[in-house]
């Protein structure tokens, strides 16, 4: 698969996963039952900000994740792991904290761009339902 092509599934597969978020969170807070157009437009300005938020915050997770700043919590529990349940926890494969970021630095940095993207789109969108709600006032 090309890379054009996968970079366009990771925003569609998102903005589906996203929108069917926002879609279950209207349906609890009874969007359907509410012939207000103002309560309309708060309950889409809060399900829209809210899954543009947890979405937003996860890419930026993920890009903290990428620079290492949790590499030295992740090996201190794969070697208590280690210790706690292997027969012989000499015999691990990153010996030092060392041998970990130099293993981890050849990896692939996992992607992030298009959750912080989308994200901040379904941010932008509860934004124009806020502008409407105020406009309810």
């Amino acid at each position: 698969m090309g890379k054009i092509k996968k970079k366009i599934l990771q925003y569609v597969i998102t903005i589906a996963v996203c929108s069917l978020i926002t879609f279950i969170v209207l349906a609890l807070r009874g969007i359907f039952n509410s012939p207000e157009p103002k309560q309309v437009a708060h309950y889409l300005t809060d399900a829209f900000f809210a899954v543009g938020i947890i979405t937003t915050m996860v890419g930026l997770l993920i890009f903290v994740s990428n620079g290492g700043v949790f590499d030295m919590l992740v090996y201190g529990v794969y070697r208590f792991i280690t210790i706690l349940f292997k027969k012989d926890h000499r015999n691990v494969k990153y010996n030092t904290f060392y041998d970990y970021r130099v293993a981890k630095a050849e990896r692939p940095k996992a992607s992030f761009l298009f959750l912080i993207i989308v994200g901040l789109i379904f941010v932008g969108i509860s934004m124009i339902f806020l502008v409407q709600w105020y406009q309810f006032e």
